[in-house]
């Protein structure tokens, strides 16, 4: 595909300051069918191509960001995100995730579509990534993927995931239909496909419990940074050799109907947030 220009990080943040003086608490990146945080007050919505220049081109990736609030918070909702399969390269892949980090928000969420390969998962559970492996950067053009496949998987367990996990456990305790979080291992692929068996097989021996193609480009950017992240899969797909996996519109369908629980689970955790308990 041909390489569109996007904005340098300085600029889209210079942007969103004409748009809000103020810094949101939280920013949330939405992945593949990925519902959550609709009609929030005082709200208004931005163009990606405003924000960055350029725009997903992914079913299910709107390319909107929106400000609003949450328990009286400021959040940015942002609507989609660019791969390395759409032929983006990693400047662009980081580039909401570097805005983010440059705009001073201190707390980002991260969200996708991922396939379950952990055999006590079920189709739209929510896991929470408590670590990665990291098979998509670009050094691995040049060096091969056996030291990634040899590395142990990230720990990017923190604050904000404790907290996610605190309040996942409270909502449980109330309402004993709501699904507690998952947690466990992404590993992030290149894609676009559904792994093969042969796949699926070395990825369990390497320990991944779900396997998508993003989220793992953005938690490199911001790590060590000011700002700090927790991402949850939304697992729309299961492996078993009893079960047929569906394709992209299948993925969509399960992330609309797991978003009504993780949207409750992100509007508690935000309300609940303060310095102190994050």
């Amino acid at each position: 595909m041909t390489q569109l220009a996007a904005r340098p990080v300085s600029q889209a943040v210079e942007f969103l300051f004409k748009v809000s003086k103020e810094i949101p608490s939280f920013a949330v990146v939405l992945g593949s069918g990925v519902k959550v945080l609709e009609d929030l007050p005082e709200q208004v919505n931005v163009s990606y191509e405003e924000v960055f220049g350029i725009s997903p081109g992914v079913v299910g990736h709107a390319g909107s960001l929106t400000l609003g609030r949450v328990g009286g918070k400021l959040v940015a909702v942002l609507r989609g995100r660019f791969h390395l399969y759409e032929g983006y390269d990693f400047e662009t892949v980081t580039l909401p995730a570097r805005v983010v980090r440059e705009w001073g928000v201190p707390n980002l969420y991260l969200t996708n579509a991922a396939g379950g390969m952990n055999e006590s998962f079920h189709v739209g559970d929510l896991m929470l990534i408590t670590g990665y492996k990291d098979h998509l950067h670009p050094r691995y053009q040049q060096t091969g993927l056996l030291p990634a496949l040899k590395s142990a998987p990230v720990d990017c367990r923190n604050k904000l995931t404790d907290h996610l996990l605190a309040v996942s456990k409270r909502l449980n305790v109330q309402d004993v239909d709501f699904r507690s979080l998952r947690t466990g291992v992404y590993a992030g692929l290149l894609g676009p496909s559904y792994e093969t068996l042969a796949e699926i097989d070395m990825l369990k021996k390497l320990k991944a419990d779900a396997v998508g193609m993003s989220t793992v480009t953005e938690l490199e950017a911001v790590r060590g940074s000011s700002t700090t992240a927790a991402a949850i899969s939304v697992v729309t797909n299961v492996w078993s050799p009893d079960e047929i996996i569906g394709g992209h519109e299948e993925v969509l369908t399960a992330a609309r109907e797991a978003s009504q629980r993780l949207d409750r689970l992100f509007r508690a955790a935000i309300a609940d947030y303060s310095p102190e308990t994050i």
